[in-house]
């Protein structure tokens, strides 16, 4: 027989497990995606106009320091790429995330002791809209990904370093501890610690009066974190049968995780050699009035990327589309029937299914790129990370449990193409690491990879993930060329 105790702790993980299951994943999902965040932006300017107002109206010093703090790091960009340029910046979508998702509730208790009830009003459907707890959550794994795969460290990050780029934002204390916290729960020690001492030499603490004083609390989280660290390398070290040079070794190093991945998002994959760059005029009869620029990047398995393949009144209209179709969060993974956590969300996605000019042309530029056949396969996918949100690595064929849409009448994915649709500075690399491969982001290119071998079997050479973008918005139109129409297009060869 269990016990009382047993009974409420099974019933208390049920209601837990529950919980979780009844999000709803269609609600807004800022930290998805730059379109996302560009919507909290404008939504940030709404509440500091209103907030604007009611400073001039109360005289009130407290609300016009606070509106001017945020100003400095927050300037309003007058025109679109602006905007889209700040926030796609990771560490401008964290501290818009932050500030609205932490500071608004208790800004809005300070404002509720010299606002009436029905001024309130307005500012409180401002706040009910704010980024929730799981978005929170989201945009800190986004920053921990970042860091992890591209071997950040938290003393550049607080001054607004990115890799080799310096840019003129700087993270708070708040920000710094809020980071900090994060990563002492999922037991990254040592980037807490980074985290909690840059936090000690962050700018000045401020409104501790109506938001908290996070320096109060600095030391005993110092604390808490050196010790999860010195349980970590005493498990480490007992469960380790290496060599005691080899235990020295062990200082919680931040890059001790090195993969092909890693390797391909941090830039230093070898360049490849002895592959050319040419016109290609011999796919369809049409290139030889119209020649693609085409750039071999690896020849078994081949691929190959096509320049300036689409054009920016093209981009303009995909993202036209995109805005009068449905667009949905895109996740990585299936939740399974008794999963309860989260499932991670890499983009927004919006699949482009009604027949028009834009679609006709861009399948009629793949079967040129490809010399395959589009039909009934006309749909387009097109999706807009977020800073920090990547693609692990995976294959695009039926594989590991994953079965592509209409794989019984089209048959399996023989070929990927990916149109880049936006400049990546920082980040966004699409990365073959079994092959030592990765494409940097070109504005108006075309990315074509073959699956699989000449007799259809699976190639898996062809397992490809896509880098976390740092800074810009990473745009991508996808195509999946099916196995089924190229019967008689595609010679079927025994494999070597």
């Amino acid at each position: 027989m269990k016990s009382l105790r047993e009974w409420q702790f099974i019933v208390l993980s049920i209601l837990a497990i529950a919980k979780a299951l009844d999000y709803d994943e269609r609600k807004e999902r800022y930290s998805s995606s730059v379109l996302g965040l560009m919507k909290l932006y404008e939504l940030e300017q709404q509440y500091i106009k209103t907030l604007q107002v009611y400073a001039v109206e109360r005289n009130n010093s407290i609300l016009t320091k606070y509106l001017s703090s945020i100003e400095l790091n927050n300037v309003n960009k007058k025109s679109y790429r602006e905007r889209e340029e700040h926030v796609s910046n990771i560490l401008n979508a964290f501290t818009l995330i932050r500030r609205t998702h932490q500071d608004w509730p208790k800004w809005q208790k300070f404002m509720k002791t010299i606002l009436n009830a029905s001024e309130m009003v307005k500012l409180n459907a401002i706040v009910s809209q704010a980024p929730d707890k799981q978005d929170m959550k989201e945009m800190l794994e986004n920053m921990q990904r970042a860091e992890k795969i591209n071997n950040l460290h938290a003393v550049d990050l607080v001054q607004g370093r990115l890799l080799h780029k310096k840019y003129e934002i700087r993270l708070s204390m708040r920000d710094c501890v809020a980071i900090g916290r994060h990563k002492y729960e999922i037991g990254d020690y040592a980037r807490a610690l980074m985290w909690y001492d840059s936090a000690s030499k962050s700018t000045k603490n401020e409104f501790i009066d109506i938001l908290d004083d996070p320096e109060a609390d600095l030391k005993q989280l110092y604390a808490e974190t050196i010790k999860g660290q010195k349980t970590l390398e005493a498990i480490n070290i007992s469960s380790s049968s290496s060599s005691s040079s080899e235990i020295d070794k062990f200082d919680g190093n931040l890059s001790k995780e090195m993969t092909s991945y890693h390797l391909g998002c941090r830039g230093l994959f070898l360049p490849p050699g002895k592959l050319v760059c040419r016109y290609n005029f011999t796919t369809s009869p049409f290139l030889r009035l119209a020649p693609l620029k085409q750039e071999e990047i690896n020849l078994d398995p081949y691929i190959v990327v096509y320049h300036d393949v689409l054009h920016d009144r093209e981009i303009a209209q995909m993202k036209e589309e995109m805005a009068n179709a449905h667009i949905s969060n895109a996740w990585i993974e299936e939740r399974k029937a008794n999963q309860s956590q989260m499932r991670q969300v890499i983009g927004r996605v919006s699949w482009l299914t009604d027949s028009s000019n834009f679609m006709d042309s861009v399948n009629q530029r793949i079967m040129d790129m490809t010399g395959f056949s589009m039909k009934g396969i006309e749909s387009l996918q097109v999706c807009n990370y977020g800073p920090g949100c990547n693609f692990k690595p995976h294959y695009d064929y039926m594989a590991e449990g994953y079965e592509p849409p209409n794989i019984l009448t089209l048959g399996d994915r023989l070929a990927s193409v990916i149109f880049y649709a936006s400049e990546v500075h920082l980040g966004g690399a699409t990365v073959f690491p079994r092959l030592d491969v990765a494409i940097t982001p070109k504005k108006g290119a075309g990315l074509v990879w073959y699956n699989t071998y000449d007799d259809s079997t699976h190639d898996q050479r062809s397992q490809h993930a896509v880098c976390p973008t740092l800074m810009g918005s990473r745009w991508t139109l996808t195509k999946w060329v099916h196995l089924s129409p190229q019967m008689f297009l595609k010679p079927c060869r025994p494999r070597k």
